[in-house]
């Protein structure tokens, strides 16, 4: 099994569109107002939770120009997805549903024969939606 990562129907591997980067971003929402002899602060809540992917491909000998159009089709419909990672012993953490917010696609050194890129990068943001806000790499 290749699969590090599962967004909806994209599978990104080892072989084929390979992840390169993750990372991850949230926030809390603690707003402040001054008074006369310190900060009041109140928090509010909880903000959006980011997850960023980086991958890359070399179509021409690897493959995983599959998984970008898989991706491109779930960011066009808006789908909530699930998000899947790999982790040891062939476990996998489901890490909600996601929708892609971003997604671009560069091509590098067209091939002359086709005109796809011989080196493809993609980045993906990850916006987490489900309503059981859990912290980044908790069980679900």
């Amino acid at each position: 099994m290749t699969d590090l990562i599962s967004i909806g129907g994209a599978r990104l591997k080892a072989i084929g569109l390979r992840p390169t980067r993750i990372s991850r971003r949230s926030e809390r929402r603690v707003p402040g107002t001054p008074t006369f002899y310190d900060m009041d602060y109140q928090e509010t809540g909880a903000g959006e939770r980011i997850t960023s992917v980086s991958a890359e491909t070399m179509p021409h000998i690897f493959g995983g120009l599959d998984a970008v159009s898989m991706l491109e089709a779930h960011h066009l419909a808006g789908s909530a997805v699930m998000f899947l990672r790999m982790s040891r012993n062939f476990l996998t953490r489901n890490l909600g549903l996601v929708v892609i917010r971003t997604l671009d696609v560069n091509e590098e050194a067209l091939h002359p024969a086709d005109g796809i890129g011989r080196k493809v990068q993609v980045e993906i943001e990850l916006v987490h939606i489900d309503q059981l806000s859990r912290p980044f790499g908790a069980a679900g």
